[in-house]
């Protein structure tokens, strides 16, 4: 019967380990499961985070390109805007110094015009003066184009005007041009200025200008003809100027 004892004995151990086995496999398995669950969540997390932080770089660079362009633009908008300013204000300066510069000039001309009304009539009071030719100038233009400026003056006692017509002779020796005129007629009170162009005919070359006025009081006064520098800046073609023409005696 101890036999039976001692034969039993190993195959109880053995059931019982079969049966210890048999309890904890389900638990070793979780615990592998678990395991492999962790390590899996971990790398997934990981992986992720690794990834949000490269895509937060990548927009962090991008918006720091984009503030750095607009502050590129927003510096040249403010140079613009500081030459333009600039601009502005010597565009007032010279403005406001024209605007005085214009005010003088008017000044200057009452005051001049209040003198020759005065000079006029302290003229009238010592008998006036006649009808004359108070200056003639002559300009060279191009394309062999000449411009007049006749002066005419008259201060008359009883502020009569002065009326009449004007003639322009080109004299050459014996021969006599006449300067074209757009109007020949004169009628002012104190002042008068004529102006016109003409063309001078090719190879003649007059030695004297004459200006004759006809009406109530005949002028006839004589100038040499002297040639300056031609004038640049020819506000009408040569072509539309008239061109003198022989006197017929």
């Amino acid at each position: 019967m101890q036999d039976n004892k001692e034969h039993n004995v190993p195959e109880t151990t053995s059931k019982l380990k079969q049966s210890l086995k048999q309890s904890y496999t389900p638990l070793i398995i979780s615990a592998v499961v678990l395991s492999l669950g962790s390590l899996i969540l971990g790398y997934t997390v990981g992986h992720r985070q690794g990834l949000t932080v490269v895509g937060y770089d990548a927009d962090a660079q991008q918006l720091v390109d984009v503030v750095q362009k607009q502050k590129n633009n927003l510096d040249a908008l403010n140079k613009n805007l500081n030459t333009a300013v600039q601009e502005r204000d010597v565009a007032v300066e010279n403005s406001n110094e024209l605007y005085a510069g214009m005010n003088k000039l008017k000044a200057e001309k009452s005051q001049l015009d209040g003198l020759t009304s005065i000079y006029r009539e302290v003229l009238r009071e010592r008998g006036g003066l006649s009808l004359s030719v108070q200056n003639l100038a002559i300009k060279s233009l191009p394309e062999n184009a000449f411009e007049y400026q006749l002066d005419l003056l008259q201060v008359s006692p009883n502020h009569r005007r002065a009326t009449g017509s004007v003639e322009l002779r080109l004299i050459n020796g014996a021969e006599v041009l006449l300067i074209p005129l757009e109007n020949k007629s004169f009628n002012f009170d104190d002042y008068a200025r004529l102006t016109g162009r003409w063309t001078m005919p090719k190879g003649f070359t007059p030695q004297f200008i004459e200006v004759r006025l006809s009406g109530p009081t005949s002028v006839i006064k004589r100038f040499s003809w002297q040639r300056g520098k031609a004038v640049e800046n020819l506000a009408s073609f040569a072509s539309e100027i008239p061109q003198a023409e022989a006197n017929v005696q």
